[in-house]
């Protein structure tokens, strides 16, 4: 089902985004399903990555076939697409830093504009060899509109799938009324004529009181609700964008160029936003909690010096067996050898994730940042320090960056 969803949302913005394309080269001047791919390579697991690719692929080509191109033309379309959405979400996830949400920021950006470039060059390459067109023009468009897709929508999915540590009725109430704010401001500035009677200058101006109001709304109302506004945002822009209406419609500009600006404008926004929820996460420290290990008799110490919810789970186990009660065997035999390679004096230096099934209701996703021994007159003792994050009534802990 959750493959089904990916597809029908991928041909769904994909029919949207070939309506907006340049009637030269036939390429989208903004791709939405890029970003929705790179999400949905990024919210599955990698063992179903193979057939997320191949069923993102098939959609794709049923696309271009259907709408546009030819079935030579869709294919290699399709495999140069798709693997840049998937070089992304690879990156991302293979270079991503334990509890370190600005590195993982950091890195999206620059896969998504490195990746795209080359995703540009192959398919312009193809398109000028086919069609004759322009090289650079086509190169460009392909370019900004992968960069721009996969901004746009990476910043809208993943704000929607980033769970808020509750739900409260009056911040919602908040949220509605800026977002009914943002959208009467968005459909007001955008709505103007080219060459009204305020000018260039006063309509940029106002453009800037709905960005204002589209980064409070995360701030008051959460990232789910920040996410919903700013696809509504985006919705205006780019609808009165395509229609030659607001102030990014310049005279003078060649024709593409004020749906760029409009692209560079979102994009600004989506940048923005993304801070914000970095901000708003790192405000919410992580749970950290610490345990004091005797191997030759198994006890479990906590450390009972901070009060976080976490170490209220871990308090009542007090000796390994109780703890492997509540890991699965991979995850067991993998704590064992952690255990055995420190007490052998070896040193480690990756982390180790994994579950604690303390209830069919209660999981708690955690991560041993670090572990070492001590030599004590009897023996030697094991310290291991694990960190984990709540999101939410109910769900327990999950690992930050996961």
């Amino acid at each position: 089902m959750q493959l089904l969803l990916w597809c029908v949302l991928y041909y769904s913005l994909g029919y949207i985004s070939l309506f907006l394309d340049d009637p030269v080269s036939q390429v989208s001047f903004v791709w939405f399903p890029a970003g929705l791919a790179v999400s949905a390579f990024l919210l599955t697991s990698r063992r179903n990555w193979p057939w997320l690719f191949l069923g993102l692929f098939l959609v794709r080509t049923l696309l271009d076939v259907t709408l546009r191109h030819s079935l030579e033309t869709s294919l290699v379309h399709s495999a140069i697409s798709l693997t840049n959405d998937f070089a992304i979400a690879w990156c991302v996830r293979h270079f991503t830093r334990p509890h370190d949400t600005l590195y993982s920021l950091v890195v999206w950006l620059v896969a998504t504009v490195l990746t795209s470039a080359v995703a540009a060059a192959l398919g312009g390459g193809w398109v000028v060899l086919r069609h004759g067109v322009d090289f650079v023009s086509t190169l460009w468009i392909w370019w900004s509109a992968n960069v721009v897709g996969t901004i746009l929508l990476t910043t809208i999915v993943m704000g929607l799938f980033w769970r808020q540590e509750s739900e409260i009725s009056h911040k919602w109430l908040i949220g509605g009324t800026l977002w009914l704010l943002l959208c009467l401001s968005a459909i007001y500035v955008f709505h103007q004529p080219i060459g009204g009677p305020r000018g260039e200058a006063f309509l940029f101006s106002l453009a800037c009181i709905p960005v204002i109001v589209m980064i409070v709304i995360p701030v008051v109302s959460g990232n789910q609700m920040g996410a919903m506004a700013f696809m509504s945002f985006c919705i205006i822009v780019i609808y009165y964008s395509w229609q030659r209406n607001g102030p990014l419609f310049i005279p003078g500009l060649r024709p593409g160029e004020p749906l760029l600006l409009a692209q560079c404008y979102l994009s600004g926004t989506a940048l923005l936003l993304n801070f914000v929820y970095l901000l708003k996460h790192n405000q919410r420290s992580s749970p950290v909690s610490s345990y004091y290990l005797e191997p030759q008799s198994g006890r479990l110490t906590w450390d009972q010096s901070s009060s976080n919810m976490l170490n209220q789970h871990l308090a009542t186990i007090n000796n390994a067996d109780q703890l492997f009660s509540f890991m699965s065997p991979d995850d067991q035999q993998k704590m064992r050898e952690r255990w055995a390679i420190v007490q052998s004096g070896s040193a480690l230096n990756e982390s180790f994730r994994f579950l604690l099934a303390l209830s069919p209701t209660n999981t708690l996703c955690l991560q041993e940042t670090k572990l070492i021994a001590l030599q004590q007159s009897d023996g030697v003792v094991l310290i291991g320090y694990w960190v984990g994050e709540f999101q939410g009534q109910g769900s327990g802990l999950i690992i930050k960056g996961t």
